[in-house]
């Protein structure tokens, strides 16, 4: 668009519907943040496979190259003896940028690490945890069956929606629980098979105690308890998972945790000892969602900021002394 942001719209082939719309400032910014971070440049991302074994690859590099770097830091740093440079003395053997590099790297080279190797988990390589969503036989355990379009006639979804809001509902979703319909929305459930019900704030206590125990029949369950609260794994910071849950802990060999919604009638997560580890090392060292700072904003933002900055700092003081080390090697060869 000839205006002053430059604006570019796209629009499908298909049913003309504008799909993104973007500016030059949000361009800018989108190449210097979600571009570079993700190496999402178009010739390397339209091939899926090469693309993730690029950022799988260089993560590890990246991981490597931090800890060997933290170690020689660890390894030249003197407090006690100390190192003479220019008539004055230094805990570090390194003059200009690179005492500060040294420096940095020992207050910030930890959480660099930490950063890429979880990094390196985001994109779940050699597929080395299982998926939190439920497993298909957990699932029809607690729907009894897959929805089935047929039976979704005109006249029953007309009625659930009188049911679900006289004055006009803006979405419902059908669900299924133990071969009934359901038209849930963000007020209760109401009965397809019965909407003169009216509306149904949620399932039964008791009849989600008991599909509990018929998504694992074979498993006994070591603890089950109702969560009026977020805990580590079933959390959201925006508080939009909806509560209580029924949190199932079972004794299987994968120590599997299921979680019920009532209000949605559904088994809505699935935890095993893999995705919990996973959730810890990629989510909490990543994102540094811990309980302790993950709710407590502007104090996590200012920490990610002061984490980042020190990040900066550890990258950007290797690029003069690297620009010295290449430069004469790059000028002889282009000589040549």
């Amino acid at each position: 668009m000839d205006d002053r942001d430059a604006t570019e719209l796209y629009v499908t082939e298909v049913g003309g519907d504008v799909v993104l719309r973007t500016n030059a400032s949000g361009r800018f910014w989108g190449w210097t943040g979600a571009v570079l971070h993700w190496i999402y440049f178009t010739p390397l991302r339209r091939n899926g496979p090469l693309w993730n074994e690029v950022v799988v690859w260089t993560s590890i590099a990246g991981t490597i190259m931090c800890l060997a770097g933290l170690g020689w830091g660890i390894w030249r740093l003197a407090p006690r003896r100390g190192y003479r440079l220019r008539r004055e003395q230094h805990w570090s053997p390194y003059s200009g940028w690179m005492r500060w590099h040294h420096y940095a790297g020992l207050i910030f080279g930890l959480v660099t690490t930490t950063w890429i190797f979880s990094g390196l988990l985001s994109m779940d390589p050699w597929d080395w945890h299982p998926s939190t969503a439920p497993t298909r036989e957990q699932r029809q355990a607690v729907t009894g069956g897959a929805i089935e379009p047929s039976e979704l006639t005109v006249d029953r979804l007309r009625a659930a929606l009188r049911a679900t809001s006289p004055g006009g509902a803006k979405e419902v979703e059908i669900v299924r629980f133990r071969g009934d319909y359901y038209a849930a929305s963000a007020e209760g459930l109401v009965s397809m098979a019965n909407p003169g019900l009216g509306l149904i704030e949620r399932i039964a206590d008791e009849e989600i105690a008991d599909l509990a125990r018929r998504a694992m029949p074979d498993v006994p369950v070591e603890e089950s308890a109702w969560l009026n609260a977020y805990d580590a794994y079933y959390y959201d910071r925006d508080g939009a998972l909806s509560l209580p849950v029924l949190r199932v802990k079972y004794a299987d060999a994968r120590h599997t945790w299921l979680y019920f919604d009532p209000s949605r009638a559904a088994v809505v997560r699935k935890e095993e000892r893999l995705t919990r580890l996973n959730r810890w090392l990629y989510h909490g060292l990543h994102s540094l969602d811990f309980p302790f700072l993950y709710y407590r904003r502007p104090l996590w933002d200012l920490v990610v900021i002061v984490l980042s900055l020190g990040g900066i700092v550890l990258s950007a003081t290797t690029l003069s002394y690297s620009w010295r080390r290449i430069r004469p090697r790059t000028a002889r060869r282009m000589a040549r």
